[in-house]
């Protein structure tokens, strides 16, 4: 086996960009506290087999940032032999880096715009990163060893703890025990000379970059970014080595850094000041990778490197029984955010107020019966439809749907009666929609990545979005015991990798309609739909390659420069 790494500065300018998480029209950088960095390795078996995999201190990968990647590499450097199925981009999501990097409008609104310069610089690093990463091979011996988190160190909480609860396999934990309601497991991949020298170095661990939080103006590789500035320094005084120390992302869709249940009614961090925050939870994080890396009893990563990847629209996937408790026709609908999105996340992001929600949760319950009451008069097709994408939502009071480019009921976005000044983004949505900006594709993606990289005896998901903690444990099982037969022994999920579609949490938390739940677009099945799609991916992965049946005709839109133009910042 061998192994090489890279790493590489992300240049952005430091002011006047909205940063990209919390959907805060005042985040806006004004400077810089923390660089910002992409890291990058590359493994190679000895019959010439690659798999990439990088990390960028960003909110998360999307698919023109992946599709430009590629397209780099494969027409600049096609002697590297790295092509869209065996490069995972992922990303460690800080909320503290500029945004403006998504061709989806919805992703861009608040930035405001799309931003040409943030998009060439991830492009660039990314690049960058990982063409130094496939120069610098060198023979490498893998290993995969797995810490955890002692009960009392204050690393992450779950901040949905009524969602979780739902599930049946989860321990009824307390109010006073949402530390416990989450993985605290890290699982530390390594890679050692034959002189004992380490090459590299890649933890997962699942918990929300939001130790710095949405009144924010200065750039920010938040916790993890500190973990992987400590652990380099580290590593450097003791060894004398620069070996970039990945701190990837894993199921931190219900897991805040800030404290938040009973005897705590104001969520905050370890300290007053939230840049120590940060810097504490990195340390914790750091602490453990360290510690993780130099145990022994490991187990050894040793055989073939191979990859796969397609792409689903999940907007009509029917999931396979085996994921919905053996129900059969369970469908995903158009991409539709809830009300409970609008309200976001008391812990990690507020949203509009309880008044607010109320009075848009009236609203969403008429656009409903509304709708409804239209079916009964539409054509079979329309009533089909309208009646498919009510079931697939289930209890979500749907406020947007992007795949049908509507808010509030309507397409003219332009007419909506509420005044800009009350609503500057709904004044934005309004203004892009008057100038033709929006028309071409959906608001948010449809059409996502299913990735699997394999390296030895691990298997690592590049999962496009966000996983609750149960969500993520389900996934692993099931990928697990279809690859097992190909001597797979560990599966992990890297979340926030290849593109970005929201949330996905279990049926079970769906059904709660907390923050979670209002952002899981393509409604109560999407779990079971993931798990569909990432099973398939398994199996071909099961068979010899020149049997291995995968469409891979499918790819995400293309969206015009004149569209892109009209929205872009200057």
């Amino acid at each position: 086996m061998q192994t090489g790494s890279g790493k590489s500065l992300l240049r952005f300018k430091q002011r006047g960009i909205g940063m990209m998480g919390y959907g805060s029209l005042g985040n806006i950088a004004q400077g810089a506290a923390t660089d910002l960095y992409v890291r990058a390795y590359v493994f190679r078996d000895p019959q010439g087999h690659k798999v990439a995999f990088a990390n960028a201190e960003i909110c998360f990968v999307t698919a023109a940032v992946k599709r430009e990647v590629i397209r780099r590499l494969t027409t600049e450097h096609p002697d590297r032999e790295l092509h869209d199925a065996n490069v995972l981009l992922s990303a460690q999501h800080t909320h503290s880096a500029p945004g403006g990097y998504s061709h989806y409008v919805f992703y861009n609104v608040t930035v405001p715009g799309f931003q040409p310069a943030v998009f060439a610089a991830i492009v660039e690093a990314f690049v960058d990163a990982l063409l130094q990463a496939d120069e610098s091979l060198q023979a490498a011996t893998l290993s995969l060893a797995t810490g955890l988190f002692p009960p009392e160190q204050e690393v992450g909480y779950n901040r949905s703890l009524k969602s979780y609860r739902q599930n049946p396999e989860a321990p009824p934990y307390t109010d006073t025990e949402t530390h416990l309601a989450i993985d605290r497991t890290m699982p530390v991949l390594r890679a050692h000379s034959p002189t004992g020298d380490p090459l590299a170095m890649i933890s997962w661990f699942g918990v929300h970059a939001t130790s710095i939080g949405n009144t924010n103006r200065l750039i920010n590789a938040d916790n993890k970014g500190y973990a992987s500035l400590y652990f380099e320094q580290r590593l450097r005084q003791q060894r004398g080595t620069p070996v970039p120390a990945i701190f990837a992302q894993a199921t931190a869709g219900d897991v805040s850094p800030n404290y938040y249940g009973a005897g705590q009614p104001i969520p905050k961090g370890k300290f007053t000041d939230e840049f120590e925050s940060a810097r504490y939870n990195g340390r914790l994080q750091a602490d453990l990778a360290w510690n993780t890396f130099h145990q022994p009893g490991a187990l050894h990563v040793d055989g073939p490197i191979d990859s796969a990847q397609i792409y689903v629209d999940f907007s009509q996937v029917e999931a396979d029984p085996a994921y919905t408790g053996g129900k059969t026709g369970c469908r995903t609908s158009g991409s539709a955010h809830g009300v409970a999105f609008f309200k976001g996340t008391t812990v990690d992001g507020p949203g509009v107020s309880p008044a607010v929600a109320t009075l848009l949760g009236a609203v969403a319950k008429g656009l409903k019966a509304a709708e409804l009451k239209r079916a009964e008069r539409a054509t079979p097709e329309e009533r089909a439809r309208i009646l498919a994408k009510y079931e697939a939502q289930g209890p979500k009071q749907i406020l947007f749907e992007s795949g049908e480019k509507t808010f509030l009921g309507t397409r003219d976005i332009s007419q909506l009666p509420i005044p800009n000044f009350l609503e500057p983004v709904i004044g934005r949505l309004k203004n892009l929609h008057r100038t033709g900006a929006i028309q071409e594709h959906t608001w948010t993606p449809h059409i996502l990545p299913v990735q699997i990289v394999v390296v030895g005896k691990l298997a690592i998901l590049g999962f496009p979005g966000e996983l609750t903690t149960i969500a993520g444990q389900r996934l692993r099982s099931s990928v697990q015991e279809i690859l097992a037969t190909r001597g797979v022994e560990q599966v992990v999920v890297t979340t926030y990798s290849n593109d970005y579609l929201g949330y996905v949490c279990t049926f079970e938390e769906y059904q709660m309609q907390a923050y979670e739940g209002g952002h899981t677009v393509f409604g109560q099945w999407s779990l079971a739909a993931f798990q569909t799609a990432f099973a398939q991916v398994a199996r071909a992965l099961c068979q010899p390659l020149a049997e291995r049946c995968l469409d891979t005709t499918l790819q995400p839109p293309v969206f015009s420069e004149r569209e892109l133009a009209l929205r872009s910042a200057p």
